[in-house]
């Protein structure tokens, strides 16, 4: 039986419309700027061939001809059986989460509003005794130095990794779909998440629905979601009370976590965002290790690399419970003695870890080099690009992303287009060129929980990304042209090609910040 998601193909059989998803050798091998697109010129066939013996297409994102429908199946029903047995939840769970559990429909907004109330933010009342859920800052290190540098320069409407994206993956993919000349049928909201085809001169395009929204998957694997909650604040308070550290509940749901990563990365990205507590370091972790997870899913890499980070991404910063907090809550610039003093945090976590049982060993290494730098300015051991493993490097890069991407008590977070403007200052110096252009494609111009401006005036959140048009994610309608709040959110999929009141195609002109017309984050996900 074929697999529709990854067929594999000769490169002398390749057809326009084609959905490429990998060839016979590592992407950064190639010269193609994506990590997967439709094959619409024929000079990249030419290229495919000239390159490559065989490579694997996804039926299902192809178009034209060369679609194949995937199996529809009882999402619901399946998705069941990914959740663990693990610790119970302390609450039941969400009525949107049971009525899509259920098999019946629900939409974004009804979901994030339960989980909203649901996952109201908890004050530690021990935080600041015996150091329990220690506080993570990242002093002197990369995202601190990002974050203050963007103090002085909030007020750049459009940094140049923009400009780079929207010439280079942008104009290439917006170019793509204008060239299909989809001239939708269907108008405004009752565009969204509906299968049509459409011709134009004489080419026939099969738009199809996302599948399984993100909705679909947030209720599927919240309840592991809860439990990892749950067995990340074990690991935390053993550790801060030198207790034994049991990994075995983590491991279970790690294993879900990556299933469901799988299917729709979108769902986990978006809980990431749930803010759970008042304490930086267990959000940091939690952020950092599903963002990890997502991103060693983008490289391609196996289910237990996979894994690998995400166990990381919770554990890389344990150290930091044996450094002062008079040094890690420090407002201000650290002195050189201090910044030396922070920086062994990572001897620190090393000796928990070497001390706990059942931790790979490649975890321990990402651990010992996630803070090293490809031009040797990192710690502790200042090695260099050939020494630095790629996960490692992939774990620093998606630390320093989250850090500088979350608002602290000591420092505003910056928004997505600027983190990715400050990462691509640091190309070549403290990151790798070729692991830079990947988180670049990666993350996109417009990640999930993302603020955006359309040509109606309106504004949205990025609600999913389109994994074949990038530039049409789905999104969620917040306000109105005149920037008034509407008061039953409008769900689009511009893959649809939606049509405004003023019956032009709905299209994105701007990211925004998040706090942009007086919108709070909290009002829409957190």
């Amino acid at each position: 039986m074929i697999d529709l998601k990854k067929e594999k193909i000769e490169v002398e059989k390749l057809t326009l419309g084609m959905f490429v998803t990998e060839l016979d050798r590592p992407w950064i091998d190639s010269p193609f700027m994506l990590q997967g697109f439709v094959l619409d010129d024929q000079a990249d066939i030419d290229k495919m061939m000239s390159l490559c013996q065989f490579v694997y297409i996804d039926r299902t994102k192809s178009i034209g001809t060369q679609f194949t429908a995937p199996t529809k199946q009882n999402v619901a029903i399946k998705r069941e059986g990914a959740v663990v047995r693990a610790k119970a939840p302390t609450s039941p769970l969400p009525p949107a989460i049971k009525k899509a559990q259920r098999g019946e429909k629900i939409s974004f907004m009804d979901i994030m509003r339960d989980l909203k109330g649901h996952n109201s933010p908890k004050n530690a009342e021990n935080n600041a005794q015996d150091g329990v859920m220690f506080n993570v800052r990242h002093g002197a290190d990369t995202a601190t130095q990002a974050t203050q540098s963007f103090e002085a320069k909030s007020n750049v409407a459009q940094p140049s990794i923009a400009k780079q994206l929207i010439g280079d993956i942008g104009g290439f993919m917006g170019g793509l779909f204008s060239r299909e000349k989809i001239k939708s049928s269907v108008k405004g909201a009752a565009a969204d998440d509906k299968s049509t085809q459409n011709e134009a001169d004489g080419y026939k395009v099969t738009i199809y629905e996302q599948d399984p929204p993100v909705e679909n998957e947030i209720a599927a694997i919240y309840p592991v979601y809860e439990q990892s909650q749950i067995a990340t604040r074990d690991i935390f308070d053993a550790i801060a009370n030198e207790q034994q550290v049991d990994l075995s509940a983590v491991s279970e749901i790690l294993d879900s976590m990556v299933e469901s990563i799988g299917r729709t990365p979108d769902a986990l990205l978006w809980l990431s965002k749930l803010k759970q507590t008042d304490d930086y370091a267990y959000n940091h972790a939690l952020n950092v290790s599903i963002t990890l997870m997502a991103f060693g899913n983008f490289l391609a890499l196996s289910k237990k690399q996979i894994k690998d980070l995400g166990l990381t991404g919770l554990l890389q910063d344990v150290g930091k419970v044996r450094i002062s907090p008079d040094i890690l809550l420090k407002e201000g610039k650290l002195t050189h003695e201090e910044y030396e003093y922070a920086k062994k945090h990572v001897d620190e976590s090393l000796k928990i870890l070497k001390n706990t049982p059942d931790i790979p060993s490649e975890v321990i290494n990402i651990v010992s080099q996630h803070h090293e730098r490809v031009d040797g300015t990192g710690y502790p051991n200042q090695l260099n690009e050939g020494q630095i493993s790629i996960p490692s490097q992939a774990a620093g890069l998606i630390d320093t992303y989250c850090a500088i991407t979350t608002h602290k008590s000591y420092a505003k977070g910056i928004y997505h287009q600027q983190a990715l403007d400050e990462i691509h200052r640091l190309s070549g110096k403290q990151f790798s060129h070729e692991l830079v252009d990947q988180l670049v494609q990666f993350m996109g111009m417009y990640p999930v929980s993302s603020l955006v401006e359309l040509n109606s005036g309106e504004v949205g959140v990025v609600i999913q990304q389109n994994q074949v048009r990038r530039l049409l994610p789905r999104l969620m309608l917040l306000l109105g042209p005149d920037k008034v709040r509407y008061e039953a959110p409008v769900v689009l999929n511009l893959l649809n090609s939606p049509t405004s009141p003023s019956g032009e195609p709905y299209r994105i002109t701007k990211s925004l910040a998040p706090d942009s017309y007086g919108l709070n984050p909290s009002d829409f996900f957190v």
